[in-house]
């Protein structure tokens, strides 16, 4: 397995649902080794030590500074040994410590002058380490600006009261089918949803490219795509097979599930299709206003999830997080402080009587709290179009969409958000916040 993969060799047998679900570590039971290679890291910064530094950065090190410059460790070790380091003086503190089994995350502030500053500011970084032969070594740094305001509830950073309730209704899943569109656009126009996600590589992706074009109101981001899960219904990269060869099994196609294509892909080539499917959709006329990943297969590891952040912040782009899911938990810790990050987010699971699925969406509306929360959905009619393609899953088949728009299209939940006091927003509102 080459460096570029997505889990180098020392982590390769991690399974990403494994790290998922590991318990972060409390400081006092950090290793004191994990320990001495952060403190080592940042006295060699300070001192200016190319020697100390090389020893403990890895060949595949990575500095995203908060101006948007990309350092490797050859740069980084270049300007220190020519005393022309854009990294001043740094310091550190507030440090937290995590431990994910092989990889460890450490976030603090600092106060450093940027090239683009006249005077030092605030900020907040994330300090990245993997196990190499039992030695503890720096992976990457990114640092963002703490913006004003950062540490307020982000309804209050959208201009509304603290005790207001704010509500994101997404649906997943434009472009797979032609039903899938038709029912998002009614939901879309009739004011159902509040915005919706677009898989760029399906069949149907023109038809929503359109539908963007002639409604420039509407609120859509990008539900990048890595796999693709259906039976006899499938499609692949946007970007030329030849280019992008460790994105596709055998038959030519994405993966089905998340954890094939952790096994074989290289992250060079996520990150070539990741920015495919933003440039065609733009080149389409869709002006996405956020991103989300499909599976949530952007999500299952932290190199994954790194590359995914490095290009939503080139396109200044928010991406789906929430403080209340396990998935994301891990992840929130590297984001910025001013990066706006939604309290909650629901859907409903297998464990919901097909009965029951109106009744789920009011009772959660009924106890929503005040803070921003996300419902995403999937839409979809029940015809033969859905279900030749959704055969044999019953999860998010043809049935389940079909309740689901019946679910948003109802008057007791419209009673509910009525009745509750809920604020629609989109996403949109949010991406102003970059």
């Amino acid at each position: 397995m080459g460096r570029s993969r997505i889990l180098p060799r020392v982590v390769a047998t991690i399974s990403s649902a494994a790290f998922l679900f590991f318990v972060p570590s409390a400081v006092a039971d950090v290793p004191s080794e994990l320990l001495r290679a952060s403190a080592a890291f940042q006295k060699a910064l300070r001192d200016a030590d190319a020697s100390a530094l090389s020893a403990i950065v890895d060949d595949r090190f990575i500095w995203i500074t908060a101006d948007g410059a990309v350092f490797g460790k050859s740069d980084l070790l270049g300007q220190l040994r020519g005393h022309a380091s854009q990294f001043g003086d740094p310091t550190s503190e507030q440090e937290a410590f995590r431990q994910y089994g092989n990889t460890a995350v450490v976030t603090g502030c600092s106060k450093r002058k940027l090239a683009s500053a006249a005077t030092t500011v605030d900020l907040r970084y994330t300090l990245t380490f993997a196990k190499v032969r039992r030695n503890w070594k720096a992976v990457a740094y990114h640092e963002g600006r703490i913006a004003p305001g950062a540490d307020k509830p982000l309804q209050v950073r959208l201009g509304y009261p603290a005790d207001a309730k704010l509500l994101i209704l997404n649906a997943d899943d434009l472009a797979v089918t032609h039903s899938e569109d038709v029912a998002s656009f009614a939901a879309l126009d009739q004011k159902w949803i509040t915005s919706g996600t677009v898989m760029v590589p399906c069949p149907w992706f023109t038809e929503v490219a359109a539908y963007a074009k002639s409604h420039p109101e509407a609120d859509l981001g990008l539900h990048l795509t890595f796999t693709s899960e259906w039976d006899s219904y499938r499609w692949g990269p946007v970007t030329p097979r030849a280019l992008v060869p460790s994105l596709v099994g055998p038959d030519g196609y994405f993966y089905a599930d998340a954890a094939s294509l952790l096994k074989h892909a290289r992250l060079d080539e996520v990150e070539t299709e990741l920015r495919a499917q933003i440039e065609l959709a733009k080149s389409m006329g869709l002006e996405p206003t956020h991103l989300d990943a499909h599976m949530h297969v952007l999500y299952a590891s932290p190199e994954l999830f790194g590359i995914f952040q490095k290009v939503a912040r080139a396109y200044k782009l928010p991406i789906r997080m929430a403080r209340n899911d396990q998935l994301f938990a891990s992840k929130i810790e590297r984001m910025d402080l001013h990066d706006p990050i939604p309290d909650a987010i629901f859907s409903p699971g297998n464990d919901v009587l097909a009965s029951q699925w109106t009744d789920y969406y009011v009772n959660l509306i009924k106890n929503l709290q005040p803070g921003v929360t996300e419902v995403f959905v999937h839409l979809a009619h029940d015809d033969a179009e859905t279900q030749a393609v959704m055969v044999n899953h019953p999860d998010w088949g043809a049935a389940w969409r079909q309740r689901e728009f019946e679910a948003m299209s109802s008057p007791a939940f419209r009673q509910a958000l009525e009745d509750n006091h809920v604020i629609l927003i989109g996403w949109r509102e949010i991406k102003k916040l970059l």
